[in-house]
């Protein structure tokens, strides 16, 4: 369903990851989930003849109000594939979802142990992966920042391929210093 999603929300350009692209530990090069309707009606169908069902799913799609229109667009897309889509605005993420969308502002330090560790209650998407926590767990130990970029390079290709999640836009955050 992430191939249904449109490309480009308003004002900002598609995400690759959860890492900012002025990040030192960035990587340009992960799949890209680009929006294309036939090649998510072909996976669809896949996956339906894998678990032998002709049914489609209902989803239930959660989102902010200040995220309702682009929720909105989600859900065109998702119909699109016939996946018949509700979406319902909440104040706060719940401890269960079938689909959220909520922004999440990335520390300046990339490490992202805690939004996807198994260990942690902020991994918002119960999101388990051995090797994926073996990397954030490496990262933040490691002091050396070349060997702390290809530790995240590393991750991030891992946890696009994996998909828990599918990255919209980054935040616009601004730094202010007094000198």
């Amino acid at each position: 369903i992430t191939y249904a999603i449109p490309d480009k929300p308003e004002g900002a350009s598609r995400a690759l990851s959860s890492f900012n692209p002025h990040s030192w530990a960035y990587n340009p090069q992960v799949k890209l989930y680009s929006n294309n309707l036939e090649t998510a009606k072909q996976l669809l169908k896949k996956s339906q003849e894998e678990n032998k069902t002709d049914t489609l799913p209902t989803l239930e799609l959660l989102t902010t109000i200040t995220y309702l229109p682009t929720a909105e667009k989600i859900k065109a897309g998702w119909e699109a594939l016939c996946i018949t889509t509700q979406v319902k605005v909440i104040s706060h993420p719940p401890d269960q979802f079938q689909a959220l969308l909520v922004a999440h502002q990335i520390p300046a330090d990339p490490d992202q142990y805690t939004l996807w560790h198994s260990s942690q209650s902020t991994n918002l998407t119960g999101y388990h992966s051995p090797k994926l926590d073996k990397l954030l767990e490496d990262g933040r130990q490691t002091l050396d920042q070349v060997k702390r970029q290809e530790i995240y390079q590393d991750f991030q290709r891992f946890l696009v391929e994996d998909s828990p999640a599918a990255f919209l836009s980054y935040q616009t955050t601004y730094t202010i210093s007094r000198k």
